[in-house]
C-alpha cells in the first residue's frame, strides 16, 4: 500500500512524534479504471492505467496516465491525516469529441482507490450533473472485468421434459466491487406444450463470485420480472409481465470458449421451473 499511517501513542506531546503520513515514491504503478459520467455509470475501461508518485516529505506529486482518458499531474497534493486520503487539483489532457483538450480535474480518495473528477466533461443526468469521474484501482483487474463483453451461443431451454435450443447473445458488465451484471435478451422458443413462447429481456444485477462454486452465483430474490407471451394454434394465451420466483438462481462460469450460464427461473404462477443452459459457441 502506498499510503501508510505511522504515529506514537495518544499521550505523546512531542509535535515531531505526532502521527504523519508517508507516501512512498513509485513509478508506473499499474491498475484498472472504472468511469462514470452523465451518460453512463461504473463502466470498466481496461487495465492500462498507471499512477506515479514523486517528491519527498510533505510535497508530493501524483501523476495519472491512461491511453484513452489522458494525462494529469496533481502537484503538492494535500494529505488528510485523519482519514488517510489525498486531494489536489490539476489539468487533464485528453482527446474529447475528437479534439485534444485540457480540462480542470480534482483528485480525491486514497491510494487503494484514487478518484479523478472532471466536473465539466460529459455532464448529464446519469450521475446528477457531476461530470466525469475516473476511479483508479491498483493491481490486476478482477475476473468480473475479464468477463465483460457480449457472448453469442445456444441457449438450451427445458420446458417440462423437452429441451428447445435458441441462439441468443448475453451481455456481461462488471462492477467495481467485483460482481457482474448479466443482461438476458428477448428470444423465442417454438413448439412447446404452451405454444410458441417469447421470453422478454431483463437484467440480473450484482451477481457475486462464489469461491466454492467457482462461478458467479445468486438467487433471483425479489423484484425480478419478465414479460412472457405464448401463442398456441394462432391464439395468444399469455401476454403479460410476471414476477420470477425468488428461489430461482443464475450461475455464470468462465469457460475456454467464453462463458456458461445456468439459469433456473419460474414465472409465477407457472407450476414448474424452466431450466436453461447457455454456452458460448466454440471459436
Amino acid at each position: 500500500m502506498l499510503v501508510a499511517l505511522v504515529g506514537m501513542t495518544a499521550c505523546s506531546n512531542d509535535d515531531d512524534e505526532q502521527k504523519k503520513f508517508i507516501i512512498d515514491p513509485v513509478e508506473g504503478l499499474s491498475g484498472y479504471i472504472f468511469v462514470t459520467s452523465g451518460y453512463f455509470t461504473d463502466s470498466y475501461y481496461g487495465n492500462d492505467a498507471t499512477v506515479s508518485v514523486t517528491g519527498n516529505k510533505n510535497q508530493y506529486n501524483i501523476s495519472f496516465h491512461d491511453p484513452q482518458w489522458g494525462d494529469v499531474t496533481f502537484e503538492n497534493v494535500e494529505l488528510d491525516e485523519a482519514h488517510g486520503t489525498v486531494s489536489g487539483s490539476g489539468k487533464l489532457s485528453m482527446n474529447y469529441r475528437g479534439k485534444p483538450g485540457t480540462y480542470d480535474a480534482t483528485l480525491s480518495g486514497d491510494m487503494k482507490n484514487l478518484i479523478i473528477t472532471m466536473p465539466e466533461v460529459m455532464k448529464g443526468k446519469a450521475n446528477g450533473e457531476k461530470g466525469t469521474i475516473i476511479s483508479f484501482y491498483p493491481g490486476e483487474a478482477p475476473l468480473a472485468c475479464e468477463l465483460e463483453g457480449s457472448y453469442s451461443g445456444t441457449n438450451n431451454i427445458t420446458v417440462g421434459r423437452v429441451t428447445y435450443p435458441a441462439d441468443i447473445t448475453y451481455k456481461v458488465t462488471a462492477n467495481p466491487d467485483g460482481s457482474i451484471n448479466l443482461s438476458l435478451p428477448e428470444y423465442q422458443v417454438e413448439g412447446t406444450p404452451m405454444g410458441d413462447l417469447t421470453l422478454g429481456a431483463y437484467t440480473l444485477k450484482n451477481i457475486p463470485y462464489d469461491k466454492e462454486k467457482g462461478a458467479f452465483y445468486r438467487l433471483y430474490g425479489e423484484g425480478v420480472k419478465e414479460h412472457l407471451k405464448a401463442v398456441k394454434d394462432g391464439n395468444t394465451t399469455i401476454d403479460d409481465e410476471y414476477d420470477l420466483d425468488e428461489e430461482g438462481f443464475i450461475q455464470v462460469e468462465k469457460t475456454e470458449n467464453g462463458i456458461k450460464v445456468t439459469n433456473s427461473f419460474q414465472p409465477i404462477p407457472m407450476p414448474f421451473a424452466i431450466q436453461a443452459v447457455f454456452e458460448t459457441a466454440a471459436k
